[in-house]
């Protein structure tokens, strides 16, 4: 069942479960272990003989090999630079927090779903306005900040009635946005969370790919020190709703990477695509 997949369940427990000055290094380990599963990833273990997957930092992760080298690779969340998916991101973190709020002071895992009006929905009156609804749908800006959506959302959850298999649902207003907070004690065991925003793939994202690429390579001599070669794992985060579609596969990328992946989780299905690339 997609619910009570294992890696979606660790994935969960590890954004609320984990110290924040763990998280992002919990999450890399996570990330390549995702890797790891991939035929691409199991290729790539298996030729660069590796054997285990001890702590690091700079790269994020070291393999020894059977013939006593040391084998690198750099992990980078890389996600859509759409509004939309900005706006999903922030949302996302805020959902995270309540998350772990609950869990700290009731001592229960919750399911939260945050809906966030489209206001583009219902009001096109003209053919215009319905086609740039029908083709760039999604809330493209929060009209507070962050700390103020974090502070009206936490209240509305903890004012409401006994958190428990229920459903319950809020209406929440900030700044003339609107918002309907979803929530109930989650059976799974597990906390999840979720953000409904609309928001189309990035068809062919090359530009993007490669500066991100651009500013790894600055730091590519720098990883060597640790290792003998270092490779490079682009993911996209779970949470980055609609955020990219590489369907030209023979695009070549600059890269002092010897060896560079992109990797893709719904959830569920776990995709890694290795990227051409040539020497800068």
């Amino acid at each position: 069942m997609y619910f009570l997949d294992k890696n979606r369940i660790k994935y969960f427990k590890t954004l609320v479960g984990t110290p924040v000055a763990d998280r992002k290094k919990t999450l890399e380990m996570f990330y390549i272990e995702l890797f790891l599963q991939t035929p691409d990833g199991i290729s790539w273990k298996e030729e660069n003989r590796l054997l285990n997957i001890p702590g690091q930092e700079s790269p994020d992760c070291l393999f020894a090999t059977t013939d006593k080298q040391k084998k690198g690779i750099e992990v980078v969340d890389w996600v859509n630079d759409t509004k939309q998916c900005l706006v999903t991101k922030i949302l996302t973190d805020i959902a995270r927090d309540i998350c772990i709020k609950i869990k700290k002071e009731q001592k229960i895992y919750i399911t939260l779903c945050i809906d966030i009006y489209d206001p583009q929905r219902w009001s096109y009156r003209t053919r215009e306005e319905y086609l740039n609804y029908v083709y760039n749908p999604g809330v493209k800006r929060l009209q507070a900040n962050t700390k103020t959506l974090k502070k009206v959302f936490l209240e509305a959850v903890l004012k409401s009635d006994e958190i428990t298999d229920n459903l319950i649902e809020k209406q929440v207003e900030v700044n003339g946005q609107h918002f309907k907070l979803s929530f109930h004690q989650s059976w799974l065991g597990y906390p999840d969370f979720h953000i409904n925003n609309l928001s189309f793939c990035w068809q062919d994202p090359a530009i993007a790919l490669q500066r991100i690429i651009n500013y790894k390579n600055k730091k590519y001599r720098s990883y060597l020190t640790k290792c003998n070669t270092c490779d490079l794992l682009i993911v996209n985060p779970y949470y980055s709703t609609g955020n990219c579609m590489l369907s030209d596969k023979e695009t070549i990328f600059k890269s002092y990477f010897p060896n560079v992946f992109l990797l893709n989780w719904t959830g569920m299905e776990i995709t890694a695509t290795k990227l051409h690339t040539v020497q800068p």
